[in-house]
């Protein structure tokens, strides 16, 4: 839920103004002259389901109060999980204090002519017929697969229960957002994890999918380029044609 939350730009927005001090309803709907006051309780609805924020009634005001602590929950867990994951990497004798931790993201943007309904098959049942093989890490994979459930498995399988997991399914709001959490080896330029969030949003005929990789970790900006240009390749050269000719 608090994925789900964080995804769209006006709750980002929203949480930002309520960083500085709490807002009545109608001091947050003045900020945002191009959104109707019932858009914006829309809005503000989702972040008090995702307890982003607390509502307290004081006379006929309601008035909105940030709560931050899932967020920094959620952070912590990160950290908690680079920390033991560069532990397990690096010789027992190095002082953890010494430990750096940098976030890096990447963003990917298509407009793909197909129903939103349809790009979410592609993506998720039939992401094995436009996946591009280049991007096969176990040289003996057969197939790629996500299993769009929570605590599904995004992975290559090289059959006889071998392959390779790249993330995990965090968060699903079928046909609108899906969360995944991987992790980089320090083979593959880490060590760091990751965290990807796919977001469809569909006008007329047409589907945006807007991709995110947040990475926490020490990485290079080679490796960063690299992640991005594989991720505008799969989605240009591989999802477009296939979702669209299909």
């Amino acid at each position: 839920m608090i994925w789900k939350a964080l995804s769209d730009p006006t709750r980002r927005s929203i949480l930002n103004l309520l960083k500085k001090a709490p807002r009545t309803t109608g001091e947050i709907s003045d900020q945002f002259k191009d959104l109707s006051r019932f858009a914006v309780m829309k809005h503000l609805g989702v972040l008090e389901k995702a307890d982003l924020i607390k509502v307290k009634r004081k006379g006929k005001y309601r008035w909105n109060h940030l709560n931050p602590k899932p967020i920094e929950k959620t952070y912590e867990q990160w950290v908690s999980q680079l920390i033991q994951l560069k532990f397990l990497t690096e010789s027992t004798s190095q002082k953890m204090g010494d430990t750096e931790i940098h976030t890096t993201k990447v963003s990917v943007e298509t407009n793909l002519i197909a129903s939103k309904e349809r790009v979410w098959r592609a993506f998720t049942t039939e992401i094995d017929r436009w996946w591009i093989k280049d991007y096969y890490v176990n040289p003996k994979s057969q197939r790629f697969v996500l299993d769009a459930k929570l605590g599904g498995l995004m992975y290559e399988d090289a059959g006889n229960d071998e392959g390779l997991v790249w993330a995990t399914v965090i968060g699903l709001d079928q046909p609108n957002n899906l969360l995944l959490k991987g992790q980089l080896s320090p083979r593959l330029g880490g060590p760091a994890v990751s965290f990807v969030n796919i977001f469809l949003e569909e006008s007329k005929k047409n589907t945006v999918l807007q991709l995110s990789e947040v990475i926490l970790g020490d990485i290079s900006d080679n490796l960063q380029t690299k992640i991005s240009t594989r991720w505008k390749q799969l989605l240009e050269k591989g999802l477009k044609p296939f979702v669209e000719a299909n």
